[in-house]
């Protein structure tokens, strides 16, 4: 019915409206919108569905339509859609939306049903020509007048420490810790989902502004809803679900760099059972063939993993599921390789470890890539894959500036400019290597892992984590701010590495290894949000990172790891709501508490699920850090000569004799990734730096070099030893003298492919002085209980009221938890493993203070069956006037589910249902054939 009135009303307008306007304009009637054509602009508004609203503009003479790698809907319903003309406007309204488009330059209002603006565009929208690599094209920009007090999240995952984005800029360029999805969302609970794979920068000032590089049409669409997950729902209905991943990736999951051999893997998954500490999953990290010639050869190497298909077998008999790592990059020996190049499969670009990129926009070449890892590695029973470098990272840039300069840099790939498709490497990679997998099999849920994002790749069960990040408190603290930000933008899955990848290297300050208790502490903390993330995932380099390994933290963790796995009954039900409804795990304050203007701006707190906020610890109690290093000063150099600085000399080859030229530079601060510094040649292979150090204090120095490549320091013509050595080094310590000038030298060969960069910095007789000075620190953190209800803790059953902020213990073991009330929170038994039993006996926490409800969800745990309804529901609803408990009738039903069940039920108070311990005396015990109950406190 809806069909017909929508066809009979177009077919009625099109006489009104499929004509001229005025001398320069033409308004055209397409499905469920319209199509305004001027002199200077022409634009389609159209509805794809009830709250979802596509905006293209494009100049005349070129064209309206593109190829969208994140957006899937190909079909439009036919909708309820009015449309009327004005003398100045063009009005397109259903019942939830109504757009005002002005004739005369295309500014398009945004209102809801009652009239009120949403949002509006501001100004016409900019085109400025554009080219690379013989690609033509525009710069493109829209901008849009907001409201001053909404709050604005999203855009990915970035690491300036910030949630709100207003006041900011944000550059939306793939690296390897910054991963990008263009979509905003607005606690005026509408988002915008900007089509385009370019670089894109969002800017919040005097007005706010959407810019992309490359574009030949400007291409957004607008998601209004009720709540702000309506928004994330209907982002998602544009590019895609998120499918359900099986049960055991939602428990523990045990990595390091690497796992030396069979022996070593085997012998760490052996050692976890012993003794007893939950984990489910064992991560085998890079370097399983043998050497960099080798690279990503997709399959063990014999010598040190012999026999693979019964190493796995063994570590399917413990228990565990076991992850891979594979690369894009592949090394000149491998088999794949060779394959590749002749098919003309890769690009011409030799990435720091020798490998080359194949073009993931190529179908066929990412149907290659799947054949071997089918023959090499999935055929021997490999469980889940860790797709690394997926940005691509060719030449180990660390920044967004680098990365997008050794991208274009490459030139073209098969679709187009590596300019207009910047961002998208990691989307099409995992789309078609998805897409292979499901056709395998429907017995194991596909599971991916990758360093990268884009708009859509939630449909291809990949998880991202937050990349090589280095082990500092600060560091950490961002964090949280990414992983949030990255889940409100619609991609439901985030970790990160647990520990940090290296320890005193990318920002990290812990250059005394991992058995220093200072950098177990932050550990720890970091180990207790991990558990708090919607993947628990620990991984580093540079020492051991199995929980029993750091000392007096060990129990601690051993506790947040069980607590995780008491709460798989409703971490599980939360994933079905993601898959089944488009929900959040990791949820930003705003999400849940929209008109709470205080919230917007917490940014260290966040929901996990519907009840539990989760307030994690960012600052040392016990032991305090290392100082960070700080650039060596111009002031203390002096040339030879006098002037103030070094002597760099750039020399054609590693033994210094073929001088290119020479200079004079204030510091050793060089960061080659957008041009070299031999400015004649661009081909500098070494480097020398000579001068005077006059240091500006008596006592210790240590110095920290940040290069990839050999390096060696002289002092008075003695070599300093290093004593730290990885992506970073740290000299030993060295006494100098105030005021006395050191005959100093210092110099490097770029052995490196394309990643040249080298940066000195010091620690001084100051900063040690620093480190040594000792302090009483409070073990609590302030905590903002959102307004609007009440809050209980859950270590104690303390109950509080919102609007409000309260200092709230946070020993060692504990970091501040806090459950909204009216929350009905499922906690399963203790267990090793996360289908070690059936969820039996399931402890039921009931926060009073208001109504409640929730679904407990269960099905086979690791097959598509789900797809087909096989599985159940079970609603539980708690009516808090009456103080009464409505367990309901199970809905569905699935191979082997329990049919019948106890479940404890806790009316949670003060010291009674706290904490993590099984709860000795539940107030009612009940048991469920799946009729419904009504139960009564």
């Amino acid at each position: 019915m809806r069909k017909h009135l929508f066809l009979f009303f177009v077919l009625a307008l099109i006489p009104i409206l499929d004509r001229c306007t005025g001398s320069d304009k033409m308004i055209k009637p397409i499905k469920n919108g319209i199509q305004l054509e001027t002199k200077r602009l022409n634009l389609k508004v159209r509805f794809y569905d009830d709250n979802i609203v596509r905006v293209v503009k494009w100049l005349p003479g070129g064209t309206s339509e593109k190829l969208s790698l994140s957006v899937i809907r190909d079909s439009l319903p036919g909708l309820d859609i009015s449309i009327k003309e004005k003398a100045r406007y063009i009005i397109v309204s259903n019942s939830k939306i109504i757009v005002r488009i002005a004739k005369n330059n295309g500014r398009i209002e945004f209102f809801d049903s009652n009239n009120e603006i949403i949002l509006n565009e501001q100004d016409k929208p900019s085109f400025t020509e554009a080219e690379f690599n013989e690609d033509k094209s525009y710069n493109v920009e829209q901008k849009f007048k907001l409201t001053p007090d909404e709050g604005i999240y999203g855009l990915g995952q970035h690491q300036e420490g910030y949630m709100n984005y207003r006041g900011r800029t944000v550059n939306l360029v793939q690296t390897n810790t910054d991963a990008v999805n263009p979509f905003i969302i607005s606690t005026r609970k509408y988002g915008i989902l900007w089509d385009n794979y370019s670089r894109t920068v969002f800017t919040d000032g005097k007005e706010t502004s959407i810019w992309s590089e490359m574009g030949d049409n400007i291409d957004y669409y607008f998601i209004y809803g009720s709540t702000m997950d309506d928004v994330i729902a209907g982002y998602r209905e544009l590019t895609g679900q998120a499918p359900m991943y099986g049960r055991w990736a939602y428990g523990y999951w045990q990595s390091k760099e690497h796992y030396k051999d069979r022996n070593e893997l085997l012998g760490i998954a052996e050692e976890y059972r012993r003794r007893g500490i939950p984990v489910d999953n064992i991560i085998q990290d890079w370097n399983y063939w043998d050497g960099n010639e080798n690279w990503s050869q997709m399959f063990f190497d014999p010598v040190r993993y012999p026999a693979p298909k019964d190493m796995i077998r063994r570590i399917h008999d413990l228990n565990f599921h076991i992850m891979i790592s594979i690369w894009p990059g592949l090394g000149p020996n491998t088999l794949i390789y060779k394959d590749m190049e002749q098919r003309g499969y890769l690009f011409k670009a030799t990435g720091w470890a020798g490998f080359r990129y194949f073009d993931a926009f190529i179908p066929e070449a990412n149907d290659l890539y799947w054949e071997y890892m089918k023959k090499g590695l999935y055929s021997t029973g490999i469980d889940a894959w860790w797709i690394d470098s997926t940005e691509p990272d060719i030449v180990n840039a660390t920044t967004k500036e680098a990365e997008e300069y050794e991208m274009k840099k490459v030139g073209r790939n098969h679709l187009g400019s590596w300019a207009r498709y910047l961002n998208a490497y990691s989307l099409v990679m995992m789309d078609k290597l998805y897409e292979n997998l499901r056709k395998e099999s429907d017995q194991k849920r596909v599971y991916m892992l990758t360093r990268s994002a884009f708009a859509g790749q939630q449909r291809s069960a990949a998880t991202t984590w937050s990349g090589d990040i280095g082990a500092s408190w600060d560091i950490y603290r961002k964090q949280i701010t990414a992983g949030i930000n990255f889940c409100m933008s619609g991609i439901p899955y985030w970790t990160f590495d647990i520990g940090a990848f290296v320890l005193g290297a990318y920002g990290g300050v812990f250059s005394n290894g991992g058995k220093d208790p200072a950098y177990q502490e932050l550990y720890a903390r970091m180990f207790q949000f991990g558990a708090f993330c919607p993947i628990f995932r620990a991984h580093g380099s540079e020492t051991p990172r199995e929980i029993w390994e750091f000392g007096e933290f060990t129990d601690e963790m051993i506790k947040f790891d069980n607590l995780r796995y008491r709460l798989l009954p409703y971490i599980y039900s939360i994933a079905w709501q993601v898959t089944n409804s488009g929900y959040t795990i990791m949820r930003g304050l705003p999400m849940d508490f929209c008109e709470d203007i205080e919230a917007r701006s917490v940014d260290d707190q966040y929901m996990f699920g519907p009840s539990i906020m989760v307030c994690p610890v960012t600052e040392y109690m016990i032991h305090r850090p290392p100082e960070n290093s700080i650039l060596v000063s111009s002031e203390y150099f002096r040339t030879k000569d006098g002037r103030q600085g070094l002597l760099a000399r750039y020399y054609k080859d590693p033994e210094y004799k073929n001088l290119s030229f020479e200079e004079v530079v204030p510091n050793i601060d060089y960061l080659w990734y957008t041009g070299r510094p031999d400015y004649v040649t661009d081909s500098c292979y070494s480097i020398r730096w000579e001068g005077k150090l006059i240091p500006p204090q008596t006592g210790k120095y240590q110095f920290h070099v940040k290069c990839y490549d050999a390096k060696r320091i002289f002092i008075d013509s003695r070599e300093l030893p290093y004593i730290y050595t990885s992506v970073e080094q740290y000299t030993d310590y060295i006494e100098l003298e105030a005021g006395r000038e050191y005959d100093f030298v210092m110099e490097t060969e770029n052995r490196s492919t394309g990643a040249a960069k080298i940066k000195l910095y010091w620690k001084t007789p100051e900063l040690f002085k620093k480190e040594e000075t000792i302090e009483k620190r409070e073990k609590t953190r302030e905590v903002y209980l959102p307004a609007h209800g009440k809050w209980t803790d859950f270590w104690t059953g303390r109950t509080y009221t919102g609007g409000k902020t309260i200092t709230a213990d946070a020993p060692i073991d504990k970091i501040p938890l806090l459950v909204r009330a009216g929350s009905i929170i499922p906690m399963g038994p203790f267990i090793q493993y996360s289908t070690e039993n059936p969820a039996d006996t399931i402890e039921i926490r009931i926060y009073p203070g208001t109504d409640a409800v929730f679904s407990l969800y269960e099905d086979e745990n690791d097959n598509y069956n789900y797809e087909k309804d096989y599985y159940t529901t079970i609603n539980f609803q708690w009516d808090n006037a009456k103080k009464q408990l409505t367990v309901g009738k199970r809905q569905g039903s699935f191979p082997g589910m329990l049919e019948k069940r106890l479940f404890n039920l806790v009316l949670v108070k003060e010291n009674h249902g706290t904490g993590i311990d099984i709860t000795l005396k539940p107030d009612r015990v009940i048991t469920y054939n799946g009729s419904r109950q009504v139960i009564q406190f």
